[in-house]
């Protein structure tokens, strides 16, 4: 049996010491299976962020467990000794803003994380135009980022989220700057891409718009999360 792509138990984070010391995350549980798309909602200062910076192994929890793909990653303390790779390898990141290096094309601006990954740079091109067609912008492959629309500078950060092909991509309000066609488009794309490819996908939201289209979502309210089932009536 597949072991999940995600999972979290009991995982802690504190911010600071003594009478000062904030608890962020207060024994969070959370199972993402592979080929899911999950959302996680809650208010401002729920700890949200924090979840997805620990996940992504961008800071360090301060006590519980996260495996990913049944491997344990965090276990009290750090169980790999290269998080940079670990974070270049199997996590993919797409933020609110798409972060694209203005001047690169929109093809190196894919290519050049498995560049990074050390793939040769003609097939690391190859692979980013790839992606690119799959995600409906290959014809703007050579455009400089200030040509593309808003919702074409989405796709492409999401093609360079998933161009190493990370079992684990993190979402963090990618539709908040898009309207109601584009916001579910994005959606519709990253559900297409964790069937096709697998991936488990975790999408951090306040979108009212997108809410709907998710058929598992996690609530967390301070700093513990809550499971419901959603109704993925727009996926």
């Amino acid at each position: 049996m597949a072991h999940p792509a995600i999972e979290i138990n009991g995982l802690t984070k504190r911010y600071g010491e003594g009478e000062a010391a904030v608890d962020a995350l207060k024994g969070v549980d959370m199972i993402v299976q592979p080929g899911e798309v999950v959302g996680l909602i809650g208010p401002s200062g729920s700890g949200k962020s924090t979840l997805l910076k620990c996940l992504g192994a961008v800071i360090e929890p301060t006590a519980g467990r996260m495996a990913l793909g049944g491997e344990t990653i965090y276990d009290h303390g750090w169980k790999v000794t290269d998080l940079r790779a670990l974070r270049r390898d199997r996590i993919g990141f797409v933020f609110q803003a798409p972060y694209l290096i203005p001047f690169l094309d929109v093809t190196d601006n894919v290519a050049v994380l498995p560049m990074l990954a050390g793939i040769p740079n003609t097939k690391a091109r190859e692979r980013a135009r790839e992606m690119l067609v799959a995600l409906d912008v290959g014809h703007r492959a050579q455009a400089q980022v200030p040509q593309l629309s808003g919702g074409e500078q989405q796709r492409v950060a999401i093609a360079r989220a998933l161009v190493n092909q990370p079992p684990i991509i993190l979402a963090d309000e990618l539709t908040a700057p898009l309207d109601s066609e584009r916001a579910l488009t994005v959606i519709r794309i990253l559900n297409e891409m964790a069937q096709r490819f697998g991936t488990a996908i975790i999408v951090v939201t306040h979108d009212e718009k997108i809410i709907p289209t998710f058929r598992r979502i996690y609530h967390i309210r301070d700093g513990r999360t809550y499971e419901e089932a959603g109704e993925a009536r727009a996926a």
